[in-house]
């Protein structure tokens, strides 16, 4: 539901991580969320209880407690209106435990980095992200180590494809322009002859969604969407990309989550009602 309320963030207190809590932040405190950091120790998955790298509890305690504190200073800095609280799972899986955990507390918004333990984001997306963002509870917000740094969503690329069942993605953004007067990009690739109908399905789109919004319509020609997307987001100076999904991601999906320059929130069908 948005406005946010409630955001998840998970992390291994890593570098990416932090990357990404950056971004989180500064969404809880335009909106007034809850900031929840979850930390899951890592179990073996043929003795779900048996820690992977085994050590006393106390030990761990003390580490999670040092790091967030050091977040929470973070976060005060950064913005002193943002309450955080740490949660902390064991679980074999990380990805289904993320879910689990957003759905447990309830969150509006999961705010992840696209990769955990490995600095080279442009070429791979973590496993643990993967899980997420092909079944997600709630909208994902996936942020790639590295990228430029940017304020809020104030313009939205939502790619539209001719044959979608959903247009969270598009309900999701409209929200957010109305809240943030943020300028939208409908983006259709078609072949010339499918021109006539991406216009008509832009303009149902637009009375539907986006009335009294400021929409730049874009209909482009090619067979590399993938690309086109990439590339139309970064000459248009985008701060997000909008992204429908619907279980697996697909492969145009995820290579748009490994390639942008900017976020990409990826939105479950049932945003759709």
């Amino acid at each position: 539901m948005y406005p946010w309320r409630r955001i998840l963030i998970p992390t291994d207190f890593s570098t990416a991580s932090e990357w990404a809590f950056d971004d989180a932040i500064q969404i809880a405190g335009n909106s007034g969320a809850e900031l929840v950091i979850l930390h899951i120790r890592i179990t073996r998955s043929s003795h779900p209880d048996e820690l992977r790298f085994p050590a006393d509890d106390s030990l761990y305690a003390y580490a999670e407690q040092h790091e967030l504190e050091r977040l929470r200073e973070h976060a005060r800095r950064a913005n002193a209106g943002v309450a955080a609280r740490l949660v902390v799972k064991k679980a074999p899986d990380p990805g289904a435990e993320i879910c689990r955990t957003a759905r447990a507390e309830a969150a509006d918004l999961i705010v992840i980095a696209t990769h955990a333990r490995h600095h080279v984001a442009h070429l791979l997306i973590g496993s643990t992200t993967m899980s997420v963002i092909n079944d997600p509870p709630a909208p994902v917000l996936a942020i790639r180590y590295g990228i430029p740094k940017r304020r809020g969503f104030h313009r939205i690329v939502v790619p539209v494809h001719l044959q979608q069942k959903s247009d969270a993605a598009a309900d999701l953004a409209a929200a957010i322009a109305r809240r943030e007067s943020s300028e939208i990009h409908l983006l259709i690739l078609c072949q010339d002859r499918d021109r006539k109908a991406a216009e008509t399905r832009l303009d149902a789109l637009i009375g539907h969604s986006f009335a009294g919004l400021r929409v730049h319509r874009v209909i482009l020609e090619g067979d590399d969407v993938d690309r086109e997307i990439v590339r139309y987001a970064a000459e248009s100076n985008a701060d997000a990309l909008f992204i429908n999904a619907q279980r697996e991601i697909g492969t145009v999906k995820r290579e748009i989550i490994r390639h942008a320059g900017t976020k990409v929130m990826v939105v479950p069908g049932q945003q759709n009602g």
